[in-house]
């Protein structure tokens, strides 16, 4: 059987490289910047109803203004690039709400195509923050929009954007296993971001939770 959300964002990448020559540009944040993509993302002001005009991901706020994105944990300038394809995707996404049913990368539809885009190693190294200074660390997803649940020894549920949920299951350590991070995401994710920019949400997640540690 066709998996027709797989192909429904290989075509859109496709169209992507029909639309540019992706070997003009010598690195990613050329590509992916405010003066190619803006008109489009600045449209989800109006279709996520963004109070101010800006959007906070992760304690970072996108002002869909200017196109620059503020790191509020500095209050410095953050490279926009590495938002924006985020944007971008979600852009075309296909709005079928909020699952309510937590998957592991590769059981969501169409990650059997795109299994090397989840670098697990991202979130594992949370592990040793988790053991050393759990409770600082317990904060610090707080301080980033995590909300607590009731998940293994401890669970932190996020929305990256809108309807783009992700649970973080922290497991201590016991006789058998040693302690353990797992990240999880919505069921109908996938519909929001193709499976790359998913894949991208745990190296994400992992800096900017390590940044805010520093």
């Amino acid at each position: 059987m066709a998996d027709d959300i797989l192909e429904y964002w290989m075509a859109e990448a496709r169209e992507l490289a029909a639309r540019f020559n992706i070997n003009d540009f010598d690195k990613s944040s050329e590509f992916w910047n405010w003066d190619n993509f803006g008109e489009e993302i600045v449209k989800l002001k109006k279709v996520l109803d963004l109070e101010g005009g800006f959007l906070d991901v992760l304690g970072l706020r996108i002002n869909f203004e200017t196109g620059k994105t503020e790191d509020l944990m500095t209050g410095k300038e953050f490279h926009t690039s590495r938002i924006i394809p985020h944007l971008y995707y979600y852009t075309k996404a296909k709005d079928v709400g909020v699952a309510g049913e937590w998957s592991k990368y590769n059981a969501l539809q169409g990650s059997w195509a795109c299994r090397y885009s989840f670098d697990e190693e991202d979130v594992k190294a949370l592990t040793s923050v988790f053991v050393e200074k759990k409770e600082k660390l317990f904060k610090t997803l707080e301080r980033l929009g995590a909300k607590r649940v009731d998940y293994g020894d401890a669970g932190f549920e996020l929305e990256f954007l809108p309807k783009v949920k992700v649970l973080l299951i922290f497991d201590e350590a016991d006789e058998e296993f040693p302690a353990n991070v797992r990240l999880l995401y919505d069921k109908n994710s996938i519909y929001y971001q193709p499976h790359e920019m998913l894949g991208d949400i745990s190296w994400f997640l992992a800096s900017r939770v390590f940044k805010a540690l520093a």
